[in-house]
């Protein structure tokens, strides 16, 4: 089981001169490729498979867990609450095999003692392995280790390739295919591909693009390994917008 440092990316927008950029960003701009871009990272997928049980508090009595040695199988079931006032909603089916991996939730909901939502799942993220190559399938309406629940839940359905697995988090390359929407966001299909590696740029990934299409087009592109300053280049209907400047984290 590995250990995460959770990305929250924040965009904003940080336009260059207006000599420089075709189109100006409204705020709208920034918060749909806001949202699109936390969506698409693969660190939280990832989370919610192998790490669930850091996001997910546990006693004797709650949540119930009914388990299948033999198979692999385990279901806990929520309705309860903890000693120190948790409470666990829904239920959540996981599996856990050689090669692949799942969970998925119906309704499932982790709150703090004051109420807080901590982590939402409503769908399925599976993790299949082919040596080093991991292929990733996402279906699901959630937050927690995914997204900010403060901020809402999102919704995807996205499949990632990610290569090598034995590298990653530090050094990988992904591709990423799907829809996403945001809280109070309208749908939009994505696709990318970047490649990682945060020895030589901690900042943002070293090459690649992401596109965006919603109403309207978006283009981010990636320069890391040529300047590490946490900003892609913009494009707003194929013009040039400016820059995408954020303080995304990889993992140290």
């Amino acid at each position: 089981m590995r250990a995460f440092v959770l990305p929250l990316p924040l965009l904003v927008g940080c336009l260059l001169a207006p000599e420089q950029a075709a189109v100006q960003l409204e705020p709208a701009d920034v918060d749909l490729v806001a949202a699109a871009f936390a969506a698409v990272q693969p660190d939280g997928v990832v989370a919610l498979v192998e790490d669930l049980d850091l996001w997910v508090p546990f006693d004797q009595a709650c949540p119930v867990v009914i388990a299948d040695q033999t198979a692999g199988r385990e279901i806990w079931q929520g309705g309860c609450s903890l000693v120190d006032g948790s409470r666990i909603e829904g239920s959540l089916e996981r599996f856990q095999g050689a090669e692949v991996e799942w969970v998925a939730g119906n309704g499932f909901s982790v709150h703090s003692p004051q109420g807080e939502l901590l982590l939402a799942l409503d769908g399925a993220v599976e993790l299949s392995s082919y040596g080093e190559l991991l292929s990733i399938e996402a279906s699901y309406t959630g937050c927690g280790p995914v997204s900010d629940c403060s901020l809402g839940a999102v919704t995807v359905d996205l499949a990632f390739t990610l290569f090598p697995y034995g590298a990653y988090p530090d050094h990988y390359d992904l591709t990423v295919d799907g829809v996403v929407a945001g809280a109070g966001l309208d749908p939009a299909t994505v696709y990318g591909a970047w490649s990682i590696d945060a020895h030589s740029c901690a900042a943002e990934p070293a090459s690649g693009s992401l596109v965006i299409r919603s109403d309207t087009p978006y283009g981010l592109d990636f320069d890391g390994a040529l300047a590490c300053d946490s900003c892609a280049a913009l494009a707003l209907e194929g013009l040039p917008a400016g820059q995408a400047c954020t303080p995304w984290l990889l993992p140290q």
